[in-house]
């Protein structure tokens, strides 16, 4: 798969202002703001391509998504991250993506929800015409949270709205308001996204993700890859170094207490070997426990550690990817959703939710051969749940091919035709994610966004020694698309004013 950036031809240089470790979405938007502000700025990552979870594989013809395929605001330039994509004019085209979401329930209906925010809440009395009322009363207090909670979490204003809902769970409030588990499950069906259950994720950041839904949600044209290469490639425009097949083996930190450098290996290529390279800054786009146990001993001290071992991490999502030929599209489109057997939102991951179907290419045909057909399917697995035992399969002792078979066999169920249009078969998990991305047991979004896991609960942006900050999911303001990018610009605005001093 050729790539759309260049790449380091030679070794890198001696000294640079900022070097970002880890080309995931937080290190690539903070390695091209940084460049952009005119710091030389050298970007490494340990993979060959770039993207983190954000990226492609391509196999007998057909280019799948390795894990992400839902891009909300991007698409639209007047939004927060769509207005930073046009600044830096970045390239990538966008689909939208319409309607956002369909959930099938456990008693054979569906739900499907649009982009227009009006037509969905119509389409909820009109499901649910006893809860018209509840349904006001619990969209106002989404709005309110909503809002407390991009002052305080995107922009870093306290307020009263967040501080009314900052210790409530999504779960929680559904209570408060509805006793319909049907009209429950409906209000969270698509709660896999966070990898963790309602009653384990913030009210608020739920309600802010879930208004952006209105905002506009795309698929990128291309594929992810082409959005994270479009990324690396208006990077390296703007002065920046890319440093692919490279692991940051040490921070190198002078008494506890300021960044000096950067240990490198390049593991393969004409490039291969070590080297050190001088920094003012770092910025770790990586998993934090392997930040703090591994590459950067030195810079925390025991308050740190103390943060690193309380808060818990996101559930892994395994996947199946399907390349199939001969299928109709309309047919796919008719399946793709989420696809749940309990009615306790709950259980999401310990079997309540059977899996979701994506089929990428309903968005953009050019993934697969003439005449092919892409489907996705992503199943977030509780790292405490025995596959096996809830099926009462005693022969399949293999976890990970256990929760691919649970997956397959429902694609099976909706498209019996499965096996005579299959082309090629691929299955993901935990440790896939793990082994490409670094990410502490394969967690899907870094830390879970619990009540008790945000703000200042939550390792900052600058965090630990002077010098060193932190982007991405394992710190503020959380996980998804749209905070990991936020994440970024808080840390290159503390970069900026950090090296202007």
């Amino acid at each position: 798969m050729k790539r759309r950036f260049r790449g380091l031809r030679r070794p890198p240089r001696e000294h640079y202002d900022v070097v970002v470790v880890g080309a995931g979405i937080g290190g690539l938007f903070s390695a091209a703001l940084l460049a952009e502000a005119g710091l030389r700025t050298l970007l490494v990552e340990q993979h060959y391509m770039v993207g983190g979870y954000c990226s492609t594989f391509r196999r007998a013809g057909y280019t799948f998504d390795a894990s992400s395929h839902f891009y909300p605001l991007l698409g639209d330039p007047t939004t927060l991250t769509g207005k930073i994509l046009a600044r830096l004019q970045v390239p990538t085209r966008w689909v939208a993506m319409d309607p956002v979401d369909t959930f099938f329930l456990p008693d054979g209906s569906r739900f499907e929800v649009p982009a227009d925010e009006a037509l969905y809440r119509q389409r909820l009395v009109r499901r649910f015409p006893a809860q018209r009322q509840a349904l006001e009363r619990f969209f106002s207090e989404v709005r309110e949270a909503y809002l407390g909670g991009l002052l305080q979490l995107f922009r870093g204003r306290a307020n009263a709205r967040f501080e009314r809902y900052r210790r409530l769970s999504l779960r929680q409030v559904l209570d408060r308001h509805f006793d319909d588990p049907a009209l429950i499950l409906v209000l969270c069906a698509d709660c896999a996204h966070w990898g963790s259950p309602p009653e384990r994720t913030s009210f608020v950041f739920d309600s802010m993700l879930r208004l952006s839904y209105f905002l506009g949600n795309y698929y990128p044209v291309g594929g992810s890859q082409a959005f994270a290469d479009d990324l690396a490639r208006r990077f390296e425009e703007l002065g920046g170094e890319i440093l692919t097949s490279t692991e940051a083996t040490r921070i190198e930190v002078h008494g506890g207490r300021l960044v000096r450098a950067v240990h490198l290996e390049t593991v393969r290529g004409p490039l291969r070997g070590s080297y050190r390279v001088a920094a003012r800054a770092v910025v770790n786009n990586g998993d934090l426990r392997r930040c703090v146990e591994r590459l950067a001993p030195d810079a925390f001290g025991v308050a740190e550690r103390a943060v690193i071992e309380r808060l818990r991490p996101t559930s892994p999502c395994h996947l199946v990817h399907l390349g199939l030929r001969g299928v109709d599209r309309e047919r796919l489109k008719s399946i793709q959703g989420y696809h749940w057997s309990s009615w306790d939102p709950d259980e999401v991951g310990r079997g309540g939710l059977v899996c979701k179907v994506f089929v990428p290419t309903l968005y953009e045909p050019e993934l697969a051969p003439p005449g092919g057909q892409i489907v996705m399917l992503q199943k977030v697995v509780d790292r405490n749940w025995d596959p096996g035992g809830e099926r009462g399969d005693a022969e399949v002792s293999d976890r990970s091919r256990c929760i691919a078979e649970i997956c397959i066999d429902q694609l099976r169920a909706l498209l019996p035709e499965l096996d005579d249009c299959l082309v090629t078969c691929h299955a993901a998990s935990a440790d896939t994610a793990a082994r490409f991305t670094l990410n502490h047991g394969g967690a899907m979004l870094g830390w879970e966004m619990s009540p008790e896991q945000l703000a200042e609960a939550r390792p900052d942006v600058r965090w630990g020694a002077e010098g060193l900050f932190h982007v991405g999911h394992w710190t503020r303001p959380g996980g998804g698309i749209t905070p990991v990018i936020v994440s970024a610009q808080h840390a290159v605005d503390a970069v900026r004013q950090l090296l202007e001093d």
